[in-house]
């Protein structure tokens, strides 16, 4: 019953994102990401640029090129297997450009775990919490790849605004931000995903991250999705946040 009920929700996101049922099967395609992007359409009436750190495999870039047509989706994806499924599910949307590097704080190299669920996979280790609610995410495997400030990304790319910055980098955010120098001041919106247990070691949790973006001249939106355990507990939110 529990599957039919998904089933059927799934099926609502798409029909009011416009998407209809077959966007249920395209390649690439995410409820989640469709929901959350049809959620942002209700507070941001239009976006010239749209900055996915933490790209994945596609789903955000795919659902953001679909609620703004006209705007440039810059997708950025470190590992090597999912930016091979990005730059194939994004192939035919020519306006959706993917990078294979992370974004943080310094220029180089990172230490990067990569996960065997590749959702989970990030520059932090995951902890016994995430481990117990989600068993596959203990399988990991760290690795080296390569990393460049988001200062030094858009004195190479320039942007027109507006512009979202998306961050879902599994507590790794701060570290983006703190690498945004001057180039901070083109975002005019920014989503990101955060935690209110620690799901990952050493990620900064809510309140931390609402005090620092807050220091850093954004005001806070709305919640555009979140995360809950099976038994209900909000694990994580996904925010919206904009330049005052």
């Amino acid at each position: 019953m529990n599957l039919i009920f998904k089933m059927a929700d799934a099926a609502r996101v798409m029909l009011q994102s416009g998407k209809g049922l077959g966007g249920l099967l395209r390649n690439g395609a995410s409820v989640a990401s469709t929901q959350i992007m049809h959620n942002c359409g209700h507070y941001i009436s239009q976006l010239n640029t749209i900055i996915d750190v933490g790209a994945n495999k596609g789903q955000f870039a795919l659902a953001a090129a679909y609620k703004f047509p006209h705007a440039k989706v810059l997708s950025f994806e470190p590992l090597p297997d999912a930016y091979k499924s990005l730059q194939q599910n994004t192939r035919k949307s020519a306006r959706i450009s993917a990078f294979n590097y992370a974004l943080g704080s310094n220029d180089g190299q990172l230490a990067f775990y990569s996960n065997e669920y590749s959702h989970a996979s990030s520059a932090l280790q995951v902890s016994e919490t995430l481990i117990a609610l989600e068993p596959g995410t203990a399988n990991a495997v760290l690795t080296q790849v390569p990393v460049k400030r988001l200062d030094t990304v858009l004195q190479q790319l320039p942007v027109n605004g507006p512009v979202l910055l998306k961050m879902d980098v599994q507590g790794f955010e701060k570290e983006v931000l703190s690498g945004a120098g001057n180039s901070l001041q083109q975002i005019d919106y920014l989503l990101f995903e955060t935690s209110f247990v620690p799901l990952y070691k050493g990620e900064p949790l809510f309140d931390e991250m609402h005090h620092f973006v807050k220091s850093l001249g954004f005001e806070f939106i709305a919640p555009v999705g979140f995360l809950q355990s099976g038994k209900l507990q909000i694990l994580q939110m996904d925010l919206l946040y904009k330049k005052r």
